[in-house]
């Protein structure tokens, strides 16, 4: 039996093979689309959710944040490593960005160099600060871990 002869025996197993491949790589396509999917729209819904609450906001209350954001950074400017300071300003930058009174992205940047500062400079950690280290972690979640490794395990 030759070779040509042998292919022509396997045609079937072959065209089998050839299908099962074809089909197994089809699958794991639509899975990933399907992923992706879910992905965006779960993206989209806390978009529009974020957007609703920055919008049904009173303006007392957003003034009142930018109120409490100003305060904040003068207490932080004066005491920077006191833990009531950068507590006041992590809920001040969380409050704000939930509210829509500031950009996520200029927040995140604030909430960085705060978390590099403490980095820098680890102690004990007053109730407050963990508190508002939690809610940092919850308003910015690209920080979680490395909010994580500053707060204390209990």
């Amino acid at each position: 039996m030759t070779f040509k002869d042998g292919l022509l025996k396997a045609r079937g197993q072959i065209t089998f093979v050839l299908a099962l491949a074809i089909s197994t790589g089809i699958i794991i396509y639509l899975e990933a689309l399907d992923t992706e999917q879910r992905i965006q729209a779960r993206v989209a819904a806390e978009l529009a959710q974020r957007d609703a609450a920055s919008a049904s906001a009173p303006p007392a209350l957003q003034a009142a944040v930018r109120s409490a954001l100003r305060r904040s950074e003068e207490v932080y400017a004066r005491e920077p490593r006191a833990d009531e300071a950068r507590a006041g300003l992590l809920t001040s930058f969380a409050a704000a960005v939930q509210l829509g009174v500031m950009e996520p992205g200029d927040a995140l940047s604030q909430v960085q160099r705060i978390l590099d500062e403490m980095e820098q400079n680890r102690g004990e950690s007053s109730a407050s600060l963990v508190s508002a280290l939690g809610l940092a972690a919850a308003t910015f979640p690209s920080l979680q871990d490395r909010i994580a490794r500053l707060s204390p395990a209990s």
